[in-house]
């Protein structure tokens, strides 16, 4: 009898050995999906933190550009509180940095939906002669200046006729591996340079520090704002006329709050010397702005959180918060 059981006792044992496995798989796979759950709540706790420690800095942002307005109404320089560079605040176990920039320092992207005289020999509105003259002078060879500018010209404009001789609407961009249309509209973001044609990523990152996307299709550049690494913005402006020494020159002679009269920066010697000046150049400039951009980053552990929002001041000046983008685009 006691042999007859032999046999069974090495089944029972093969069993237990079975279900005992069978109970490691599945506290090893709890324990894998407990640390998956752990992980989830310590990153979202995370992402909350650094949202609102963002959104934080978004407010202080807000009220240094208030006191900014506050303290002068007649023009915004690069010497107000709003312009300051490098500061890092610390912030919990983590620490916000980041930028202002004035939108009225750069290029408005949405200014070549302009249409060009409907008389006379000139194809070309001004704001794309000048944004051809700025690639030109950021280093862009005289075809993918025209390519560029013809393309974003089509890009935003609301018609389907191509732009030039090296434009691009529907056709081409419906023809490719993964189809798309051309927007037809105004940018809302200058990340949509990249999905136009012949825009490469050397092309973008060479563009992307002298342009920006405003809702009004005027080009209105702060000439108190504008950098000494922006001076290229200038012999655009002025399609060539301007040297970029000239340019430079003229930025680091400028006083530190800027001009207080526009009048003043046409009376500079490197201005005045210029002869043949386009007339509406001269709307085209001011010295006080109204929409600012800031990028703040929130580092904790490593990890970088990043929102972007825009500021815009009314007629009435007031100042609001009109677009937010969480994350880096760049």
């Amino acid at each position: 009898m006691f042999k007859r059981l032999q046999p069974q006792r090495g089944v029972a044992l093969i069993t237990v050995m079975l279900v005992v496995a069978l109970v490691v798989i599945i506290a090893a796979n709890m324990t894998g999906r407990l640390h998956l759950l752990l992980s989830r709540s310590i990153n979202q706790q995370a992402y909350q933190q650094a949202m609102w420690s963002a959104l934080a800095g978004e407010q202080l942002i807000y009220k240094v550009l208030e006191q900014d307005y506050k303290d002068d109404k007649t023009k915004v320089h690069l010497k107000q509180l709003w312009a300051r560079e490098g500061m890092v605040v610390p912030l919990g176990a983590g620490s916000l940095s980041g930028a202002v920039q004035d939108l009225h320092s750069c290029f408005n992207l949405n200014a070549l939906v302009q249409a060009a005289p409907s008389s006379g020999p000139v194809k070309e509105s001004l704001a794309q002669r000048q944004f051809e003259h700025l690639l030109l002078a950021i280093g862009l060879d005289s075809y993918q200046a025209e390519m560029v500018q013809n393309r974003v010209k089509d890009w935003v404009d609301s018609d389907k006729q191509i732009t030039g001789g090296l434009g691009a609407e529907d056709d081409s961009y419906s023809s490719k591996q993964l189809p798309y249309l051309t927007a037809n509209n105004s940018m809302v973001d200058v990340s949509e340079l990249r999905a136009i044609e012949g825009v490469t990523a050397a092309i973008y990152r060479l563009i992307r520090p002298y342009v920006c996307v405003l809702p009004e299709q005027e080009l209105a550049i702060n000439v108190n704002t504008i950098s000494a690494d922006q001076a290229h913005l200038l012999v655009g402006l002025f399609e060539g006329k301007l040297t970029l020494n000239d340019a430079q020159a003229l930025i680091g002679n400028r006083d530190d709050e800027g001009y207080d009269d526009v009048a003043d920066f046409w009376g500079t010697p490197q201005i005045s010397a210029i002869t043949d000046v386009n007339a509406d150049i001269k709307e085209q400039l001011q010295i006080i702005s109204n929409n600012f951009q800031s990028v703040l980053t929130f580092t904790v552990d490593e990890h970088n959180f990043t929102l972007a929002s825009t500021f815009t001041r009314n007629a009435k000046g007031e100042l609001a918060v009109t677009q937010r983008q969480f994350g880096q685009n760049d």
